[in-house]
Parts: C-alpha cells; structure tokens; sequence
C-alpha cells in the first residue's frame, strides 16, 4: 500500500528508543523527514546518528514538560525542514502503584510527564498545522486507559485523561483537516518492559520465564508485541489512506 507520506515532515517524541524510535525509523522509510526529541542527550545523538543514515533527521534533547524546551524543538524542526505535518506523542514515563501506595507526588509526575507533556506539544504544533490546513496528531497511551490493573493506578488514571485529551484535540480541529488519533498497544518488547520483568524478578524471586509470563498472557495472541508493529500502525494513521 502506497501511504503517500514522502516528503511530510514529522515529529517524534520519547525517539531515543523502544516504540519512539522504531516510530522515527517507519516514517523515515516511508519517505519522512524526522525531527525526533527525549531527555537523555546522549542516547539521542546516538539514535540521530543511527536514523541519518536511513533519511534527514534533527533531534533536540528536550523535556516535553518544560514549555520552553517544547517551543525550543518544534522551531527547531520548523526551521530545518520549514513545516509540520505529523507530530506523534511518544514521550513519557510508566509509574507502577495501586490506589494505597500511590503517592500525590507520583501521580502528579505521571500526569505531568504523559499528560502535560503531550498537551504541551500539540499546542505548540497546532499553530503551524491550521496554517497548512492539514496535519496528523497520533498519541502513544497504553492499555492503561481501557484495562487500569489495581498496581497500575497511576498509568491507568493518566491514560484515562489522555484518552479524554485525545477525543476533545480531534473533535475540536477536524474541520482544520488535522486528525488526531491513539494508539493503546498492549505489552511491548522494550527496556521498559525489560525493567518491569526484572523488577517482577526481584520481587517475587522467580526466573525470568515465570517473571515474563504474567506480561506474555495478557495478550491473546500469547507473546508480547514488537515496537515495529506499533509503528506500522502509527504510518498508516498519519497517512491519507487512514
């Protein structure tokens, strides 16, 4: 299927790895200039300089939080590739509690890191995006806001809230021709879920077969997902055959 997405400019936030980066490396094979972002400036001039070879990318280390640092990025990309037309919400931490040891101060991060975050870009993107009378804004939530497990308060209350974001931003700018959808996958292979099976480890003192099974069948498909596959998806709901 021909996805018509050469010469787009997108942007990718949290790209440095796992669903971010294989996001940023689709679009790039589909014909995208990529402006990619996340906070680690190391382990993003490594991915910048991976992804180079491939097509035209910038990335700028940024905290999707700080308002300054988003403005900061998406000029950055406007000046180097002179537009927007994609913007996908990849940035933000997953913060495991239940409804007794979740601190104020952990669901605040949460919501701050994912919800203040992905609002702070699509504001400081929108803009551009009404000028063009087009634009494609996909959001990476998580199975979170449909399945809020008990140890997973904070996810489940923050994705909730996105999910929510999600449906007033595309109901509010369709007619700007500017669509904006979610994405919730399930278990993903990623340093992410690597952590959350060693964790699983130490906690309940099992090998990492039994650690990684809870995680494996709560997918009917009986495995975990693969970033590539959530990055398929995401190409095609930015492109014109969505």
């Amino acid at each position: 299927m021909e996805l018509g997405l050469n010469g787009k400019v997108a942007l990718v936030t949290g790209a440095s790895r796992g669903i971010g980066k294989a996001v940023a490396q689709t679009l790039l094979g589909e014909g995208c200039a990529v402006a990619i972002c996340s906070r680690g400036a190391a382990q993003l001039d490594a991915t910048v300089a991976e992804l180079s070879r491939k097509g035209r990318v910038v990335g700028v280390a940024t905290d999707v939080t700080d308002e300054s640092a988003v403005r900061t990025f998406v000029d950055t990309a406007l000046k180097t590739f002179g537009r927007i037309d994609i913007l996908v919400n990849n940035a933000g931490t997953h913060l495991r509690g239940t409804v007794e040891s979740t601190t104020l101060d952990i669901l605040e991060r949460q919501l701050r890191d994912k919800v203040f975050g992905f609002f702070a870009m699509i504001q400081a993107v929108l803009p551009t995006m009404k000028r063009q009378r087009d634009g494609r804004i996909v959001n990476i939530v998580g199975q979170a806001a449909r399945h809020p497990h008990p140890d997973r308060f904070p996810s489940g209350v923050t994705n909730a809230a996105l999910m929510a974001m999600t449906k007033s931003v595309a109901d509010a700018v369709a007619r700007d021709n500017i669509r904006v959808n979610a994405v919730c996958p399930q278990y993903i292979e990623s340093e992410l879920l690597a952590s959350l099976i060693e964790k699983e480890m130490r906690e309940r003192g099992v090998e990492r077969g039994a650690a990684a099974a809870g995680f494996t069948r709560s997918n009917p498909l009986g495995r975990t997902g693969k970033p590539e596959e959530v990055a398929d998806l995401v190409a095609y709901l930015v492109s014109d055959c969505a």
